[in-house]
């Protein structure tokens, strides 16, 4: 089972650096210094790899929101804690490369729902109960659609961010955070 996530671990190095297209079984073989025959006992096939290196990146980062609930030692507050989230988000796909997502969506869409399904759901989850959360606590103006809202983040981060990867090169990660998310979330306080 080590083995196997030594592996997983490489092959999602390669894939996040240069795209699952570009990278095939035998360069992961080769940067491992395995056989590719030895590679194939352990996975049936790329698909299987590239999926199970998706999932592997999908929990870590889970891992690294989650972490931070359950440490801070401070009172919870909804709107730090939506910061966090996109925190670790942004920092996370500021690692990808720009060819990572497009080739997991056209050619790995299986892998690629993995990803599109985690975005979501920690918008649907996590940030719609923080901003209920918010809103229930009296932090919220009482005019705001807090669905209208995830929207309006998760639109942010896939139409505008993913696709236009030279806002990462222009920009910090903080820059980032502060104009996505933090200056519209000073903007539903009351």
């Amino acid at each position: 089972m080590q083995k196997k996530t030594e592996y997983i671990e490489q092959a999602l190095v390669l894939f996040s650096k240069y795209g699952c297209k570009r990278v095939g079984m035998d360069d992961v073989a080769e940067t491992l210094g395995i056989s590719k025959k030895t590679l194939y006992e352990v996975f049936e096939n790329k698909s299987d790899l590239v999926h199970e290196s998706v999932s592997l990146l999908l929990n870590r980062t889970h891992d690294k929101m989650s972490r931070f609930f359950q440490t801070s030692d401070q009172t919870p507050n909804p709107f730090n804690n939506i910061i966090h989230i996109y925190r670790v988000g942004l920092k996370e796909l500021r690692n990808l490369s720009p060819t990572f997502l497009f080739s997991l969506k056209k050619y790995y869409p299986q892998s690629y729902r993995l990803y599109d399904n985690f975005t979501k759901a920690v918008v649907w989850t996590y940030v719609l109960d923080l901003l209920e959360e918010a809103k229930t606590e009296g932090l919220l103006r009482d005019n705001i659609n807090i669905k209208l809202i995830c929207e309006l983040f998760l639109l942010r981060i896939n139409e505008v961010i993913v696709p236009n990867r030279d806002f990462f090169d222009s920009y910090t990660t903080d820059e980032l955070l502060e104009h996505l998310i933090i200056v519209p979330l000073h903007g539903i306080k009351k």
